[in-house]
């Protein structure tokens, strides 16, 4: 029994020395694979970085330019609202005089014709 207790433990070393070699195996190739993997990954990102630096260049330069496009639209805008102001301003200081002249012309339009009619 103690020789067949050998043969069994020696196969047993076998068979995990054969794991074992078989693992190591296994993670190389893996590593292997991992860093072409990586290395792949480096160069499609310099390439997309190559490709969208000048996308964002422009980009940046079309938003510098609608903004200041904003800016001097709000600028005339502000101008705009500021002349409305003072035209409706002088208006209504001027819709008071007219008032006042409208009802004193109207009294003295009728007080006219009343005069003319009495004749």
């Amino acid at each position: 029994m103690s020789t067949a207790l050998t043969a069994s433990l020696i196969l047993l070393v076998f068979v995990i020395i054969a794991a074992i070699i078989a693992l190591v195996i296994y993670v190389v190739k893996f590593l292997i694979e991992l860093t072409l993997l990586t290395r792949n990954l480096n160069e499609t990102t310099v390439m997309v970085k190559k490709d969208v630096e000048p996308i964002l260049s422009e980009l940046s330069t079309t938003l510098k330019h609608v903004n200041s496009f904003a800016q001097n639209a709000d600028e005339q805008l502000s101008t705009i609202r500021k002349l409305i102001s003072t035209v409706l301003g002088a208006l209504a200081m001027f819709a008071g005089k007219f008032k006042f002249l409208s009802g004193s012309f109207m009294k003295g339009f009728l007080a006219a014709l009343a005069l003319f009619r009495k004749k």
